[in-house]
């Protein structure tokens, strides 16, 4: 293994723990609103709701900062080729290797993530319950060993 990709990893590392601590940061901010309901989203100030894409926006990195950089990251230093493997085999070989408690778990986050991704306006109480959903699959993310 080389050097620079034990360097790279680490930096990694280091920007994904700023990012989780900002994750921590914005559940912390917005936990007295959950659970949202259709009621008291449409109470939300600006500030909050300010408050809650942020930690939509922040949960969002964090998941895809661990499954691009810190998975690839730790198969590089292992010495597994992961370029033709799914994101779902990727977790599985970071189950294996303990970076990560479970792949399941880790997929239902980035699944999750990925559902924030694609919001339509119309679909308000699917997103309402992703937004519910987010409290809990935050401590997927918070629980990867990094």
């Amino acid at each position: 293994m080389s050097s620079s990709a034990i360097q790279l990893l680490n930096s990694n590392l280091l920007a994904c723990e700023q990012r989780i601590l900002k994750l921590k940061y914005s559940l912390e901010k917005v936990a007295h609103l959950f659970p949202v309901t259709l009621t008291t989203i449409a109470l939300l100030n600006d500030d909050e709701e300010e408050s809650i894409d942020a930690l939509i926006l922040r949960y969002s990195q964090s998941v895809a900062m661990i499954q691009d950089h810190i998975f690839r990251g730790i198969a590089i230093v292992e010495q597994e080729d992961i370029s033709d493997k799914s994101n779902r085999d990727r977790a599985l070989l970071m189950e294996k290797l303990g970076a990560i408690n479970s792949a399941d778990l880790f997929g239902t986050a980035a699944l999750l993530r990925n559902k924030f991704a694609h919001h339509y306006p119309e679909e308000a109480e699917a997103r309402l319950e992703r937004l519910n959903l987010v409290i809990e699959e935050s401590d997927t993310v918070l629980n990867v060993k990094l």
